[in-house]
């Protein structure tokens, strides 16, 4: 997995580094590999009038070509951080669900071991 963690107009701290690297691999699981991940983390006061001025951008990809993006603000970078990966985990859930969905409806349904002889014969000593 390629993870690249960058900051704008912010200093990166070594805590919030391992925090994002932490998160990254805890949301790899055997269904779901992530092949590549992109956490940038902005501080932009000069736009923002309000306190939420800590901006997260979490992109991941995932195989066939799916990516999962997630863009949160706060008042901290640990709260961004945080919500960007909670939005990106529940992205990833639904995505595991529709795959598990999908390849339950490619299973063919079971064949019931019933031998029509049987029924018939039944039905014919009834007289229906």
């Amino acid at each position: 997995m390629d993870i690249k963690i960058e900051s704008r107009n912010v200093g990166m701290t070594p805590r919030w580094k391992t925090e994002i690297e932490n998160r990254v691999a805890a949301l790899e699981t055997d269904s779901i590999q992530i092949t590549h991940a992109r956490v940038t983390l902005t501080k932009n006061a000069h736009h923002k009038k309000g306190a939420d001025n800590a901006e997260a951008l979490v992109l991941l990809t995932v195989p066939k070509r799916h990516t999962v993006t997630a863009r949160k603000e706060a008042k901290t970078f640990e709260e961004a951080i945080r919500h960007a990966f909670q939005a990106v985990e529940t992205e990833i859930k639904k995505m595991h669900e529709k795959r598990v969905a999908k390849d339950t409806s490619k299973v063919e349904p079971a064949i019931l071991d019933v031998t029509s002889e049987e029924v018939p014969d039944e039905k014919m000593a009834q007289g229906i």
